[in-house]
């Protein structure tokens, strides 16, 4: 969970919305490494609410260049985690993908290729010692500094350009960056949102222990359907759409049946209908969105963070290029689109 770190001003290099770990991560790396002036505002997240997502670096992806940056961009993670003594934050874990569709079967197969040019190895459907972001990120001494969002305003000039207020008072702010879903689907008018962008309805729900999985993490793309099993076998499920919610989960379950339920919330998430990232401006707003990053985002925040303070790396300018929402084409970024019937 975010802690305020840096002293308040009345100008920032970036604001950033966003109380996902991506959005921390930016936050800090822009702070730390790039020596920006940044105001993440954020709310502190309940210890009891169910997960709504899990930061993992499997990407569904079939794209050799979203692997490539995933890969530095992971490896710099690892180490920023060790240097900060914050290598217990990050695990590894076997994760199975199970297809059901011959277009996804086809799909996994190369993607299961790519993943291991890059040292995943997989066998059976089955990828091994992934890497699992777990703990919480900490601000305290990266000069961040924080806001709940009830202390924030977004408004929006005549010529459309959002500014952020604070205080009753316009602050001065290079660039405001949506950094999750529920501030994009808060602060972005739907009229001003990508064409592209889809948002649609998540259940999150925590079952009694359950029969071991054939992995502790099991994604189900073509049924919209991704388990954890938790130490004590209990199955934290998160479903996507809102159609045969129930049957879809049931399906890929062990049992013992019927599994009772300790809990379950209801949420929105935001996805891209070609399955590939979106990470650009957008007018008249000049908000810089960061979605459709699936699983991987917190992994990829080293490379987002180089591309938000102009300082991209050899490779990773053409990347976001083709990922800007500007781009007149998403066919050549066009990428597995999980189902959510």
């Amino acid at each position: 969970m975010p802690q305020p770190g840096g002293p308040m001003t009345s100008s920032y290099d970036f604001a950033i919305f966003g109380g996902t770990a991506l959005a921390a991560l930016l936050a800090g790396l822009l702070a730390h490494d790039h020596g920006r002036q940044v105001l993440l505002i954020a709310d502190p997240v309940s210890p009891q609410r169910l997960p709504r997502g899990l930061d993992l670096a499997l990407p569904l992806a079939t794209r050799p260049q979203s692997w490539r940056l995933l890969a530095r961009a992971a490896a710099e993670l690892r180490a920023l985690l060790a240097g900060l003594e914050a290598a217990a934050a990050l695990e590894r874990v076997d994760v199975g993908v199970v297809a059901d569709l011959p277009a996804t079967e086809h799909a996994l197969a190369h993607l299961t290729q790519v993943a291991a040019g890059y040292g995943l190895a997989s066998r059976r459907g089955v990828f091994r010692d992934v890497p699992r972001l777990v703990g919480p990120i900490e601000l305290g001494d990266s000069r961040v500094a924080v806001l709940p969002r009830q202390a924030v305003q977004l408004r929006f000039a005549r010529g459309g350009a959002a500014e952020l207020v604070v205080a009753g008072e316009a602050a001065g702010v290079g660039q405001i960056v949506i950094a999750d879903d529920a501030a994009l689907l808060e602060f972005v008018p739907e009229a001003q949102r990508p064409p592209l962008l889809a948002a649609i309805a998540m259940t999150a729900t925590l079952t009694k222990p359950a029969r071991r999985l054939a992995a502790p993490v099991m994604l189900y793309p073509d049924r919209g359907v991704t388990l954890v099993q938790r130490p004590d076998l209990s199955v934290l499920g998160l479903v996507a759409g809102d159609a045969e919610i129930e049957a879809r989960l049931a399906s890929t379950l062990p049992g013992p049946f019927p599994l009772r339920r300790l809990a379950t919330s209801r949420f929105r998430r935001v996805v891209t209908q070609d399955g590939a990232p979106l990470v650009g401006r957008i007018r008249p707003t000049k908000l810089l969105l960061v979605t459709g990053l699936g699983n991987a985002g917190a992994f990829l925040a080293p490379a987002i963070a180089r591309h938000l303070a102009g300082v991209p790396a050899e490779g990773e300018k053409s990347w976001f290029a083709a990922h800007d929402p500007a781009r007149p084409s998403r066919e050549p970024v066009a990428d597995l689109v999980a189902g959510a019937a």
